[in-house]
């Protein structure tokens, strides 16, 4: 019980610390951006708040490579997002690739076939893959192009335009793929939660669609994170993490901005 609360106690005097650390409340971080209250959810300085303790703990960078070579890296990505469960995602992910089906010039029906199967959980669960037919297309289609050997993996935008070619990928999967793969900084995930954070921060104005404007709406995110002096990247984890977690509290902040 006491080394618990030596824990507590430790944790809550870094946060002190770092809070002193910070310019005042008024303060304009960004054009039009205040600074706020570290103590209120939300502000600028909350989220410094956040990832200046993150950074505290000392923890070795997460490197966010799910797939052990650059296709493998597409194909699980090409099968999460869009509001499929990440544990989805990854048994179809692996069962690709222990049948060895991730490699050029399989067949669309391997693919149907090892996707249409039903998929047992770590938890027990029995769960079909909702899009076994769509993304057994797309996963076939890329196997099968002829320009493999020279996807550009040394230049993160260059990377992301490559993959904005493949079917079934737009900006936010291509950015997720080049920041897994690069751990870019000059790329950004934005997803509902993101956009939602930055109304509720400032450096939003208004909820901007994400397919029509994203490019626009990466690049004052970024522009953020470089005026708070904090990672792209990482802050993208610590903001999309807190929002799913409060999203309740988010959608009721979000009705008092005028």
């Amino acid at each position: 019980m006491k080394t618990i609360r030596n824990q507590q106690d430790q944790a809550w005097q870094l946060l002190c610390d770092a809070a002193r650390q910070l310019p005042h409340e008024d303060h304009e971080l960004m054009p039009g951006v205040k600074w706020g209250d570290c103590a209120q959810f939300y502000t600028p300085a909350f989220w410094k708040i956040q990832y200046m303790t993150y950074m505290q703990r000392r923890e070795p960078r997460k490197l966010y490579k799910l797939g052990n070579n650059i296709l493998e890296e597409i194909v699980v990505c090409l099968l999460g997002g869009f509001g499929m469960p990440s544990e989805v995602g990854l048994a179809a992910f692996e069962r690709l690739r222990t049948k060895k089906l991730i490699k050029p010039k399989v067949t669309q029906l391997e693919l149907y076939q090892a996707l249409v199967r039903p998929f047992e959980l770590t938890d027990g669960r029995t769960i079909t893959y909702r899009f076994y037919n769509q993304k057994s297309k797309y996963i076939f289609k890329l196997l099968n192009r002829n320009d493999l050997d020279n996807i550009p993996q040394h230049s993160d935008l260059e990377l992301r335009n490559w993959l904005l070619t493949v079917d079934g990928i737009g900006l936010k999967t291509a950015s997720w793929i080049t920041r897994n793969w690069l751990d870019s900084e000059r790329v950004a995930i934005l997803d509902i939660h993101i956009l939602r954070a930055g109304l509720l921060a400032g450096f939003y104005q208004k909820e901007y669609d994400l397919t029509k404007y994203y490019l626009d709406l990466e690049q004052q995110y970024l522009s953020f994170c470089d005026a708070l002096e904090v990672s792209s990247a990482i802050m993208d984890a610590i903001i999309w993490d807190f929002m799913k977690k409060t999203n309740r509290l988010a959608l009721n902040a979000l009705k008092h901005i005028n």
